[in-house]
């Protein structure tokens, strides 16, 4: 049987421990379960606790299925990093290059062997380094030319990788750009000489100049780049999936773009910062002292949900980093005095996103979904799609079965999906040719289906649109370049430009169209059966078209979606609200819980993707300690494979811990308490960190049957309770 942990021992890998005797009275099938249970305990025995600061060397944490977190390289002399979207990289002092995280382009597996390389830069799919002599190696996604359009010759002195575009800074300042050209990544680069830095976002980019002025170019549709400041004196700049950051020479930090997360409002005020990095939703700063402040939104963080201030991600405390650098949903930080670590270790915190449908099917591994009018369509990790519901048309059954797609969408009974070269596959009824006239050929970038028409995006951000034309659904689409974001609800459409402002053509009964609100500032759109939701950049959403009453108020919304007579927005903090028409429970059935990351809406049914889903139920017996009642929490899905984390809270602080793990319950008094799992094995220890917390992943292994029950509690050594040992409450998982 195999078992294959995401977590390796720092320095000796976890060994086999002869197991104890077990009871003679236990028949075969219980003694091989047990075994294969006492295989599980016997690798968590070798297992570092992943405490905040424990052991110090690496520090890890939040589910991790591209392992760009548990694949943190070990040891230390590193003296560079960088995080992309899914991968990660470290540059080593001789100069060669660590490679790790999601391999989907080969951005990992092609990396470099050679030593000499002096920078690294980490793309969403693709990266670059750069040698000694100035030139640059270039490996991984290339799908607008990214990597094979690299410059070839010495000479250069910097590279950034954003989302699909490249840039170089040669010794004269001037810069060179390839890749996608999408919003003028690579034409609108700026001529001339005299910058000193280039920064590569999602679809836009920052330069400095000599002066500490800084250049903009891209995409804008949150003010990225036009709400760039025009002063001098910047030192440094760095670019986000939407927002931008740059460092004052006094060390105080300046921060514009999209606000939903609240990445730029949450800026820290003051002086002293000597380094910034962005992500997708957050950011990071360094101080003069080496410590660390994060920010902006941290709902990918399910390990560590208690934060220090809200929206601010679990990275690591103390001082004596060196360098941060954000990824898509993870970070990485460099340090060259960590207590009890060797040198300039890599200390790496985030969530992978390794998300999970509310519904079917179940399992985890997706990201994204897309409601029809009563079927559904889910996209795992891996690009593989899954449809589900009535199949009229073969909407289910025809759906693709290669893998590499990267986007779906559900009409009333016709599919679109994109693959990762921008190509589209059409399925599902096609009364109208919005099936059969689906543009051939790479270069779209997103996929909308309506009623009987469909739309794309190209990645100039024009529009394609076929199928049914009634009411100019297709011969009214707008033209020209610069959109952004497009949207098909029944008999209309809907589309977003870069600087936010709205375009609507089609069927207006309702006023779905003509209503539809004017001037810039919004960040998505959403077409329902006769109504239609915008989301501002703060967050806040605006409705128009057929009975929009129940719209909720303020700000802090992060995804909007518009089904027939019904919709759903998502808050930052992970939670849903729906309202509109109630039919069939598309309201008042709408799941609580705040760990949700996006929503879709369909004919009367709706769907949303689950950031963390626990499989774990709390089975109560915790005894007093110093904290109160130690907190054992179980997260994950209790199938083979499955990532699961034992994450213990408000713990004795440095104290001694004994995990007891058993394949039934079978109460046993214990210090004047009660230990719920029936034990046949020494207990696993570990010792809690300064903030009595204790983190033990693993991988739940295969060849459980079905109806196993998995139980669990901690015993921590406690002067403060009753018999000097504090117990968590049990949890008890099923198979």
């Amino acid at each position: 049987m195999r078992f294959a942990f995401l977590v390796k021992r720092h320095g000796v890998e976890a060994g086999a421990v002869p197991p104890p005797a077990e009871s003679e009275i236990m028949n075969s099938s219980q003694r091989g379960w047990s075994r294969r249970l006492l295989v599980l305990g016997l690798v968590l025995v070798g297992l570092l606790p992943m405490t905040i600061r424990a052991q110090q060397s690496i520090v890890s944490w939040g589910s991790d299925s591209a392992d760009q977190i548990w694949g943190t390289p070990e040891g230390g002399r590193f003296t560079q990093v960088d995080a992309g979207g899914w991968h990660s990289l470290a540059l080593r002092a001789d100069g060669s290059i660590v490679a790790w995280g999601r391999d989907s382009a080969s951005q990992v597996s092609n990396t470099p062997l050679a030593t000499g390389f002096t920078q690294v830069a980490a793309g969403y799919g693709h990266s670059l380094a750069l040698r000694a002599d100035g030139s640059i190696v270039a490996w991984g996604g290339d799908a607008h030319g990214q990597v094979s359009n690299t410059p070839v010759g010495p000479g250069f002195t910097q590279v950034a990788a954003g989302r699909w575009v490249s840039l170089a800074l040669r010794p004269d300042g001037s810069i060179v750009s390839w890749g996608h050209d999408g919003y003028g990544l690579v034409s609108n680069t700026p001529v001339g000489t005299g910058f000193t830095q280039v920064a590569a976002g999602g679809r836009h980019c920052l330069a400095l100049r000599a002066d500490g002025s800084i250049a903009a170019w891209g995409q804008d549709g949150s003010g990225q780049v036009s709400n760039t400041p025009r002063a001098t004196g910047f030192t440094q700049v760095a670019a986000g999936r939407r927002l931008s950051l740059a460092l004052r020479a006094d060390g105080s930090i300046v921060s514009w773009g999209d606000d939903s997360s609240g990445v730029v409002s949450n800026t820290p005020l003051g002086t002293g910062f000597t380094q910034v990095a962005a992500g997708a939703d957050h950011s990071l700063a360094l101080r003069a002292d080496g410590s660390i402040v994060s920010w902006g939104r941290d709902s990918y963080d399910p390990i560590w949900p208690e934060l220090s201030a809200p929206h601010v991600s679990h990275s690591p405390g103390g001082m004596g980093f060196t360098q941060v650098a954000c990824g898509a949903l993870h970070s990485l930080a460099l340090g060259t005095d960590i207590p009890d670590g060797a040198q300039d270790e890599i200390v790496s915190w985030g969530s992978d996103h390794a998300d999970q449908i509310w519904g079917k099917p179940s399992g985890s591994g997706y990201a994204q979904v897309a409601a029809g009018h009563e079927y559904c369509l889910a996209l795992r990790a891996d690009g593989s799609i899954v449809s589900w519901g009535a199949d009229a048309w073969g909407v289910v059954s025809n759906t693709p079965v290669e893998t590499g797609f990267t986007q779906v969408a559900a009409g009333d009974l016709h599919s679109l999906a994109l693959r990762a070269d921008g190509s589209i596959v059409a399925w599902g009824a096609d009364s109208s040719g919005q099936v059969s006239n689906t543009p051939v050929g790479p270069g779209f970038t997103q996929v909308l289906a309506g009623d009987k028409h469909s739309l794309a995006l190209r990645f100039d951000g024009s529009i394609v649109s076929w199928g049914n034309d009634n009411w100019g659904l297709v011969s009214n689409t707008p033209l020209g370049p610069g959109f952004t974001q497009v949207a098909a609800g029944w008999g209309y459409s809907l589309a977003l430009r870069s600087d936010g402002s709205i375009v609507a053509w089609g069927l207006d009964f309702f006023g779905q169209v003509s209503n539809t609100p004017l001037g810039p500032g919004f960040t998505q759109v959403s077409a329902g059966g006769a109504h239609s939701l915008a989301l501002r950049s703060d967050g806040s959403i605006v409705a128009w078209g057929f009975s929009p009453s129940g719209t909720p108020n303020g700000a802090g919304f992060t995804d909007v979606a518009a089904g027939w007579n019904h919709s759903l927005a998502l808050r930052a903090d992970g939670s849903i609200v729906a309202w509109g028409t109630e039919l069939y429970g598309e309201v008042s059935h709408a799941p609580d819980g705040m760990d949700f990351t996006q929503v879709a809406a369909g004919g009367h049914h709706s769907l949303a993707l689950r950031a963390h889903i626990s499989a774990w139920s709390d089975a109560g017996s915790a005894l007093a300690g110093v904290h109160g009642e130690p907190l054992l929490a179980g997260t994950g899905s209790i199938v083979a494979g499955s990532d699961n984390v034992f994450e213990l809270s408000d713990a004795a602080p440095t104290a001694a811990a004994g995990l007891f793990l058993g394949l039934s319950s079978s109460p046993l008094p214990f210090k004047g308490g009660t230990l719920m799992p029936a034990l046949f094995m020494a207990p696993v220890m570990h010792t809690s960190s300064p903030f009595g917390e204790i983190l033990v992943p693993f991988r739940m292994p295969e060849g459980l049957p079905t109806g196993t029950e998995l139980w669990a509690q901690w015993a921590i050594q406690d002067a403060a309770a009753v018999g000097g040992v504090a117990l968590s409450n049990a949890i008890m998982g099923v198979v």
